[in-house]
């Protein structure tokens, strides 16, 4: 097991780097919706910095989200005309490298730091971003989505960013396959249908059974991972103390998925699994805001009205998403306060996001007026208003765990391990939690595991 565990590990690190990439590349593009109307300034008080008369400066900024970048930039320039803003596109695999890398060489930083939601954990604890909510800041938290704080927090308790776009998560689903082994297509009467993981498993191992074992729930268990370890708020790590009961209970339920044969063993990200979007193999994914244009459509071109999207077992989560902030040495921290507050922390930067990419602020005033957050019915997903199921079934609900700097190799172990259980049905949850605990060992020697 051992040489299967180390054989594999390059290998999982490129398939990490390509899955990452993907996510980032839908969180960096994700659709979304619509902002209330209102001056700059109405959610959260603004110092004279963000008086468009008084802010100036040139800021740089590294990021991968060009397209988002350049449209907001340029609702933000028409209310704040003296400050100039150079974008230098990094990719997001590269992002954190590049930040230690300059960290090391003692390099500067750019004036507006992204942070996406595979890293941002390990970028909060580099100690660069400028806590937001001291002075002289003082960011009203309260204005934030509850679920939003945890991800936007430092171990310190030192709001470090705000969130370019809320990235509620869903299940996607073939309406098709749903009519034919659910006896229903209707997002809410499957909602109502699956309300927990216990359901959802045994109705995977009668699809299996009536399909001749053809048609699977989803297409692999690190797909069933990407959900169940996002959703709730007990965090995996506090400290550096790992609760391995709350890790045992995922893999748990995954290995209970394999053992009723409601996934089926294709690699998350991989060409097979992209194909499986326009096949019959699959019925489920998991599916953020951003899915719908980056990964379902361009796997399934021609199924206009196949597709739609539902609340899965027990609730929304988080899937993907980008904070952004300052670096606390910037020596232009007034305009990137004026640029990061207006973008991100007011009605009208959420208008402008809604305006330049559909994007979602995580911001309750923002949600006051749902009549502005449809985006109409959708044909390729059978008339589904996506606006309003994001807005109205899944983000009220959706909750959060707080982020680590383990995150990353949380899910690279934990990647690792459902790879094996996925191929050896003699290994069982015990044996997964204790693969795991030796992978994350071995770059965190510091970690308890109670």
């Amino acid at each position: 097991m051992h040489n299967l565990f180390s054989k594999k590990a390059s290998v999982i690190a490129l398939v990490l780097t390509l899955c990452f990439t993907m996510v980032l590349a839908g969180c960096g593009n994700g659709k979304g919706n619509n902002a209330t109307s209102g001056d700059a300034g109405t959610t959260n008080s603004t110092n004279s910095s963000s008086d468009p008369a008084n802010a100036s400066g040139k800021l740089t900024v590294w990021g991968w989200d060009k397209a988002w970048f350049e449209g907001t930039g340029a609702k933000f320039n028409e209310k704040f005309p003296n400050v100039k803003l150079d974008f230098v596109e990094v990719s997001a695999g590269d992002y954190l490298k590049k930040i230690q890398t300059s960290i090391a060489s003692g390099s500067d930083l750019p004036d507006i730091i992204w942070g996406e939601a595979a890293f941002r954990g390990a970028l909060y604890e580099l100690n660069v971003l400028q806590s937001l909510s001291g002075e002289p800041y003082n960011f009203d938290t309260s204005n934030l989505l509850d679920f939003e704080l945890p991800l936007l927090t430092n171990s310190k308790g030192e709001l470090v960013g705000l969130e370019q776009s809320g990235s509620p998560g869903a299940l996607a689903y073939k309406r098709d396959l749903a009519k034919q082994y659910f006896g229903t297509d209707d997002p809410d009467e499957l909602t109502a249908m699956f309300t927990d993981w216990d359901t959802f498993i045994a109705k995977g191992k009668e699809v299996y059974e009536k399909s001749g074992g053809k048609t699977f729930m989803l297409g692999s268990l690190m797909d069933a991972y990407t959900i169940l370890s996002n959703q709730g708020t007990t965090a995996v790590v506090d400290g550096t103390k790992v609760n391995t009961a709350e890790v045992l209970r995922i893999f748990t339920q995954l290995q209970s998925i394999r053992d009723n044969n409601a996934e089926g063993k294709l690699a998350m990200w991989s060409p097979t699994w992209n194909a499986s979007y326009s096949q019959d193999n699959v019925i489920f994914y998991p599916a953020a805001n951003w899915s719908p244009e980056f990964v379902i459509k361009p796997n399934d071109k021609a199924s206009t009205g196949r597709w739609g999207l539902m609340v899965p077992p027990e609730g929304g989560y988080p899937y993907g998403g980008t904070t952004i902030g300052i670096w606390k040495d910037s020596k232009n921290k007034d305009a990137a306060w004026a640029y990061l507050n207006w973008l991100l922390g007011t009605d009208e930067g959420a208008e402008a996001n809604f305006a330049a990419s559909d994007y979602i602020l995580p911001l309750k005033s923002f949600f006051k007026d749902t009549s502005k957050l449809s985006s109409g019915a959708d044909e390729y997903f059978g008339g589904q208003d996506l606006g309003k199921f994001w807005v109205e079934k899944v983000f009220p609900n959706m909750k959060s765990k707080a982020v680590t700097k383990y995150d990353q190799d949380i899910y690279s172990s934990s990647e690792l391990v459902l790879q094996v259980m996925a191929q050896d049905k003699s290994f069982d949850a015990r044996q997964a939690l204790d693969k795991w605990e030796e992978q994350l060992k071995k770059n965190h020697p510091e970690l308890t595991f109670e």
